[in-house]
């Protein structure tokens, strides 16, 4: 009876932590809890295999450099701290403060269930104008500012990967810069780039993306030097 209660209790232990293990992947990987949702803004990163923490805290801190100096620095609200502040004061000014950061264009990095690529979430930002401004600056100083940190690939706008979400997304991102007011024809180029992704082909990827951006316009396609180039970033289902 003794043997039987030992291996029922190691038994149980054994489910526990298979059941540990499992929670622990979902909420990281699967879709159930995949960290990146629709309509997200931010700036996609690359990095060597296992660096993927070190990238999205230089990713962030670089990024946030060069947001402040494009946007202008967010407030602290410690400045308001001082020895005649009530313990009610204080802890409004932390819960506004807190509200701020989740709401604003604090920068964190989001895991992607695929090695080598991490995801830098922020809403307050253009992420194409940022990663463009410090890209050139980057190229003017000839200056080396990052270890981990291989590739910066800005994201507009996030979807489902699926190619009904995909058209919808596109319409909204696309306008600005291919279906204006008093637009007028430019080049562009479409690049895909596919991880973990069998569902969505690759040619009818690019042939809805030109298509869309061409549509009613005289836009025409320039593989060599384009004046715009559309990133198509597919990751997992």
């Amino acid at each position: 009876m003794g043997n039987n209660k030992r291996k029922t209790a190691k038994a149980q232990s054994g489910t526990e932590k298979r059941v540990k293990t499992d929670v622990h992947k979902i909420g990281k990987y699967l879709p159930g809890g995949f960290a990146i949702d629709p309509k997200m803004k931010g700036v996609m990163v690359t990095c060597a295999r296992g660096k993927e923490t070190q990238a999205g805290k230089e990713a962030c801190d670089l990024l946030s450099e060069y947001a402040d100096k494009l946007y202008g620095p967010i407030l602290d609200d410690d400045s308001a701290e001082d020895g005649s502040e009530s313990i009610e004061d204080a802890i409004a000014r932390e819960v506004a403060q807190a509200k701020k950061s989740k709401g604003g264009r604090q920068f964190l990095p989001l895991a992607t269930g695929t090695e080598c690529v991490i995801f830098i979430r922020s809403m307050e930002i253009e992420p194409s104008v940022l990663c463009h401004n410090v890209l050139s600056d980057l190229q003017r100083s000839g200056n080396k500012r990052t270890r981990y940190c291989q590739r910066f690939i800005p994201v507009d706008e996030t979807s489902y990967a699926n190619m009904d979400d995909i058209q919808v997304m596109m319409n909204r991102v696309l306008k600005p810069y291919f279906h204006a007011d008093g637009q007028k024809p430019t080049t562009f180029r479409v690049i895909p780039k596919i991880r973990h992704n069998v569902k969505i082909d690759r040619e009818n990827l690019v042939k809805t993306l030109a298509s869309a951006a061409g549509h009613g316009q005289t836009h025409t396609v320039n593989l060599s030097n384009p004046e715009y180039v559309i990133l198509a970033e597919v990751i997992k289902v």
